[in-house]
């Protein structure tokens, strides 16, 4: 990486149990509305939220990210967090990030909902340091109020925030995993890559055990 020029890297992160199209969509958006160097799709190492007996396999999930980025230079998958054997709090990836790639300039990309709780996250002032934060609206959400709230919050934390314009849409993995339960159609809720992966190996199917990496 250069020392004169930082790169600009935005981090999607999340479980991507599985990745699906909206993950796409936001991380391409991000890319391009932001000119962005490269969007890294972040796995989440060991979640704070969430139980990990009911994730699928990192191997599985890592894989299906490959799969689905295949054909698009912009983005790329990183293993920064699964490399962390602490829990994966937010504001310790943003110490660790900007220590290992000082001359870069990183651009965290989240849901509007995720905003409107920010400054119950662990240590805001931190990420706020670090991280310029870049958010997504989905849904019914009021673009105005997240323009407020962005204000708001640089007041409280210093923070950059941006409000990133990309087509009102509602896909999530939890629905993804439970059509694939009830045997209906995900398609084109994923990329047909990730599909042929998930009937391959069996994964998200209610009857017989998931299959572990």
């Amino acid at each position: 990486m250069s020392t004169s020029t930082p790169e600009k890297i935005g981090i999607l992160g999340g479980t991507f149990d599985p990745v699906h199209t909206a993950h796409l969509m936001i991380a391409d958006h991000a890319a391009s509305e932001l000119q962005l160097d490269c969007v890294w799709l972040m796995p989440t190492g060991k979640s704070p939220h969430k139980d990990e007996e009911k994730i699928t396999a990192i191997a599985h999930r890592v894989k299906m990210i490959e799969l689905a980025i295949a054909d698009n230079q912009h983005l790329s998958l990183s293993t920064f967090e699964l490399d962390d054997p602490e829990t994966s709090y937010t504001y310790r990836t943003a110490e660790r990030l900007t220590e290992a790639y000082p001359s870069t300039k990183f651009y965290y990309i989240m849901g509007a909902d995720s905003l409107i709780h920010f400054r119950d996250w662990v240590h805001p002032e931190i990420i706020s340091r670090y991280f310029h934060l870049v958010v997504a609206v989905r849904d019914d959400v009021d673009v105005t109020g997240l323009h407020a709230l962005g204000r708001e919050y640089h007041a409280l934390f210093e923070t950059e925030v941006t409000v990133l314009s990309v087509p009102n849409f509602s896909i999530s993995s939890t629905d993804i995993r439970k059509r694939i339960g009830a045997g209906l159609s995900v398609r084109y809720l994923t990329p047909d890559s990730v599909i042929a992966y998930i009937h391959t190996h069996g994964l998200y199917r209610k009857t017989g055990s998931k299959e572990k990496g």
